[in-house]
């Protein structure tokens, strides 16, 4: 017996296609970047992690993790150039837990604290000394 998923047009007959995980997974990325999570992908799409995660990496070259890493701290860069949340709210906002650990990724990212990005990508930086 064939079992089709009207909301999941590419499920056919118990099969998925590995394009159609992986958009899956950029979609999440993009749509839920706060919350995403690679299980709610594979749970969807009803495939373990494991085959979900290796679709992602074999097409993007990348792991699920850090294409969600990338774009929370492209979100955050673009919150820090148009916004004036402060950087606590933005770091919950981009759905960071732990302070310190977004700080070193940030600064791994971009050489500058957020604080330093902030004043140079906004032009409100020192004049002089």
């Amino acid at each position: 017996m064939t079992q089709t998923n009207p909301i999941l047009p590419e499920v056919r007959a118990g099969t998925v296609s590995r394009e159609a995980l992986v958009q899956a997974a950029l979609k999440e990325i993009t749509q839920n970047y706060r919350e995403a999570s690679l299980s709610n992908v594979a749970r969807e799409y009803g495939v373990s992690l494991a085959y979900v995660s290796e679709c992602v990496r074999a097409q993007t070259g990348r792991t699920y993790k850090e294409l969600l890493q990338k774009h929370r701290m492209e979100t955050a860069a673009r919150m820090l150039r148009r916004s004036d949340m402060n950087i606590q709210q933005i770091i919950s906002l981009v759905g960071y837990e732990n302070t310190s650990y977004f700080y070193r990724l940030f600064h791994e990212r971009y050489g500058l604290s957020p604080r330093e990005y902030r004043l140079v990508r906004t032009g409100h930086g020192r004049a002089s000394a």
